[in-house]
């Protein structure tokens, strides 16, 4: 069961209390906690931490510098720093993926952790009550109205997984990470409660003692997600994120299930990869086939979230897991999802013009260049014009949108407030690899809540706030060090994994299962594009998307990609679209998920 929570922040008063119990009776969940101005319901899964009377933390909570295991109460001393500090006292000496709410003189303040572990939308019903919730059914049983956000749909398309408080239906909004929220506040604005710029390092005196610190952390955040959570069900392809988590989950002695998925051509079966993993370390894999027999270009994906999310390839990814996850009586899925990021993945020169800013000409940058060369298989003069140019030019990262198949007219009218975000943000003398390693991190968030996370838990310690912290202590150009890319995670594990996963050099893909289902598929996928509401409300070029899928011809890569997240958002609004009419108070209209049923609504919040 995954954790979920509804709370309610107003006034206590009949009206509030004849909420909250028509809520729970309705959503089967149990009143934990309720002061003057808050009223909090939860289920079994969700720990609800008491802050004394002033407010309650929701989900995980570990300290910073403690034992591996989630906290269930606070101490007399901790509750008063977290309630003298609203909130602020969480960031620096406690971690985990969780909301925050604690009220003050004037306000009650939200706050949500950096990581984005843990989700929180929210709404305003009647001007009377303001709800939080971890999913969109819950917020729904207030009865409010759908209307779908046709444009900020658009908008999502466009922003390449920059996030943004607005969701795909008005009213509804994501609380972002490492944000906090006043209520009441002026336009209910968002403020940023955590940086990733105040913890940037760029420069490292000793490497190794570094690499020893990265070492504890990932081991001890790791550690900490799986205590107490049963039975857990790792996603592993092989490659160095996913096997890093498993090393780290065995050392622990957590009961830990593989699972691999393969496609039919080399580039997606990673089988041998995954076996040597688990091979090395003891630990049991299942291997499953991707399936065209799993796909339903009707069912969207995550169909429970206010804004679609994923391709429709990933229904077959998806399905497997979730029958997986019965037939071993799974209680958490555990992914290696962020690892790229947070351990600077990168095929840019940027690290070179990093070391240049911070070190001078000299042999050190001339080291960096010869690993990106190393690893890139670029030129050195390809690679010194494109670090000169980042080094000379501003340090910010310039998100690139992604404008393909979007009708011409709709771009034109969108422009770079759609990509800005605080982390974005360079200060004075920021470097560009730092930047864009930020931008890489952030980016990671939109796309961590999945499907299967309605059912069960889904764990992803990687984006943990001290792993993230500790990653941006050390410098850009020590994760490419070598000529290989997450070079010193590589080298902190390196006893851990075998040597067929820490020398791997490429990256599986299912690319061509993609391509089989975009082709098995073709004739219904242009149908519903063409015909759908996507074109019907000019966020899309129909007669670009319909020259892409003309005759038998294959999809170029980019195209295939966008065109299978189209088909997936073309579900998305068929499913919400169909709940436009307002439900009567008390009752809420039906939509599937999966093998669910689940009530959504929405309703603006300035």
């Amino acid at each position: 069961m995954s954790p979920r929570y509804l709370l309610v922040v107003g006034d206590d008063c009949p009206a509030r209390d004849e909420l909250l119990e028509r809520l729970s009776g309705q959503m089967g969940l149990a009143l934990e906690f309720s002061t003057a101005r808050i009223g909090v319901l939860v289920n079994s899964a969700c720990c609800c931490i008491a802050i004394g009377d002033a407010g309650c933390i929701l989900g995980s909570l570990f300290h910073r510098h403690g034992p591996a295991q989630a906290l269930t109460a606070l101490t007399e001393n901790e509750a008063a720093s977290f309630a003298d500090s609203n909130g602020n006292a969480l960031l620096s000496n406690f971690w985990g993926g969780y909301v925050a709410a604690i009220a003050g003189p004037d306000a009650v303040r939200f706050l949500r952790d950096p990581s984005g572990t843990f989700p929180c939308y929210y709404c305003a019903i009647a001007n009377e009550f303001v709800l939080f919730a971890s999913d969109a059914e819950l917020l729904a049983a207030s009865g409010i109205a759908i209307e779908i956000d046709f444009e900020e749909v658009g908008r999502q398309l466009y922003r390449a997984f920059v996030p943004s408080p607005a969701t795909a239906l008005r009213g509804i909004r994501e609380l972002l990470a490492g944000f906090a929220l006043r209520i009441p506040a002026p336009v209910g604005s968002q403020e940023p409660c955590w940086s990733p710029w105040d913890y940037v390092i760029d420069r490292v005196d000793d490497v190794a003692d570094a690499a020893e610190r990265l070492s504890r952390t990932v081991s001890h955040c790791v550690h900490s997600w799986a205590s107490g959570r049963g039975r857990l069900l790792l996603s592993v392809s092989g490659g160095l994120d996913s096997s890093i988590i498993a090393a780290c989950l065995a050392k622990a002695g957590a009961d830990t299930v593989c699972l691999t998925m393969f496609a039919d051509d080399p580039a997606g079966d990673e089988r041998p990869f995954a076996r040597a993993l688990c091979d090395h370390l003891g630990l049991p894999l299942i291997e499953r086939r991707y399936r065209l027999e799993d796909i339903d270009i009707t069912e969207p994906l995550a169909a429970h979230l206010p804004r679609p999310r994923d391709r429709t390839q990933a229904n077959a990814y998806e399905r497997v897991h979730l029958e997986v996850a019965s037939k071993v009586g799974a209680d958490a899925f555990v992914t290696g999802n962020g690892g790229d990021s947070v351990f600077g993945y990168s095929q840019s020169a940027a690290p070179i013009a990093d070391r240049y800013l911070t070190e001078g000409f000299g042999r050190g940058m001339f080291r960096s260049l010869l690993d990106v060369c190393q690893q890139t298989g670029c030129s050195m003069f390809d690679a010194l014009a494109h670090a000169w140019r980042l080094a000379h030019g501003p340090p910010a990262h310039q998100v690139r949108p992604n404008p393909l198949f979007l009708e011409a007219g709709f771009v034109a009218e969108l422009g770079p407030a759609e990509l800005r975000h605080p982390w974005l943000d360079a200060p004075a003398g920021g470097l560009p690899g730092r930047a864009a390693h930020i931008s890489t991190v952030l980016r990671v968030q939109p796309n961590i809540e999945a499907s299967r996370g309605y059912h069960l838990p889904v764990l992803s310690p990687l984006m943990s706030q001290p792993i993230i912290e500790a990653c941006f202590g050390i410098p850009t150009w020590e994760w490419r060090a070598s000529g290989r890319d997450r070079s010193l995670a590589r080298r902190v594990f390196a006893c851990d994994l075998p040597p067929a996963v820490l020398n791997r050099r490429v990256k599986g893909t299912p690319s061509r299962f993609a391509a089989r289902l975009l082709d098995h598929f073709r004739r219904p996928i242009r149908e519903r594009l063409l015909g759908g509401y996507l074109v019907k409300h000019g966020i899309i070029d129909g007669l670009a998307v319909e020259q892409a899928l003309a005759g038998e011809r294959p999809v170029p890569d980019l195209g295939r990609v966008r065109i299978l997240e189209l088909v997936n958002v073309e579900a998305w609004l068929e499913r919400w679209a169909a709940q436009r009419q307002a439900p009567e108070p008390g009752e809420a209209h039906i939509i599937s998920a999966g093998h669910d049923r689940l009530r959504v609504s929405g309703d603006p919040i300035p």
